[in-house]
């Protein structure tokens, strides 16, 4: 009966991906349908007048997407690295969101770019620094590995001398 109470760890870590997709979109559909309503008098779309912060809104989403496809995959297979992917996605989907915002409102998409912007180096920074020594330590074991195969190679060399040629 006890065993009924307690939460399923893997569902809740499921569904913070979950949530977080559902606020992303949520996000991003109601700032496209704003642009949407401030471009409908005007001849021009978004396309038109922000190509660029177009293309690299889409460019975000497309790192989105991918992402939160890797970090499913990851997660299912356990790995370590989800949370490296996971920051990417977050920071994709949120760059997306503040584009998309730059274009409504441009000062105050500005502001939020320059926070995201700083919130992002921190989190990169801290990400290099997990990465790095894992490369360390995998680097160490490599140089370990090869090391004791070096040793192992020098003692059947050593150990054959004393046999004819063949």
């Amino acid at each position: 009966m006890a065993d009924s109470n307690s939460p399923n760890l893997a569902f809740e870590k499921e569904s913070i991906i979950i949530v977080q997709h559902g606020i992303f979109a949520l996000l991003l559909k109601t700032l496209s349908n704003y642009i949407q309503v401030k471009y409908q008098s005007i001849q021009a779309s978004p396309m038109d007048t922000h190509h660029l912060i177009m293309f690299i809104f889409l460019l975000a989403l497309f790192i989105y997407a991918t992402a939160l496809v890797v970090e499913v995959m990851l997660r299912a297979s356990e790995s370590i690295y989800h949370t490296h992917v996971g920051n990417i996605r977050l920071f994709a989907g949120g760059f997306a969101a503040i584009l998309l915002l730059a274009i409504l409102y441009p000062i105050l998409g500005c502001i939020i770019s320059l926070m995201w912007a700083c919130l992002f180096v921190k989190i990169a920074y801290e990400s290099f620094q997990e990465l790095y020594s894992i490369l360390c330590r995998t680097v160490g074991g490599v140089h370990h590995m090869f090391s004791r195969l070096i040793g192992s190679v020098r003692c059947l060399e050593e150990e054959e001398p004393n046999q004819p040629p063949a």
